[in-house]
């Protein structure tokens, strides 16, 4: 299933960038271009990463210590 119709990104797609560590839109959208076109999968993403436990803050936290 499509994730990001515009780019061709599929949900496993999306599911393997948040499982290497994407944890908000704009990292999701780094590493698969989902949400780069015309937003309308934004909320599906965003949808994903609630759904896989995703915490923006531990990413912040991880990209500070780098």
């Amino acid at each position: 299933m499509f994730a990001c119709i515009c780019r061709a990104v599929t949900s496993d797609e999306v599911s393997a960038a948040i499982d290497k560590g994407a944890a908000t839109l704009a990292q999701v959208a780094k590493a698969t271009g989902a949400c780069t076109s015309c937003g309308t999968c934004k909320d599906r993403i965003r949808g994903m990463l609630g759904e896989r436990g995703a915490c923006p803050l531990a990413a912040l936290r991880a990209a500070a210590a780098a």
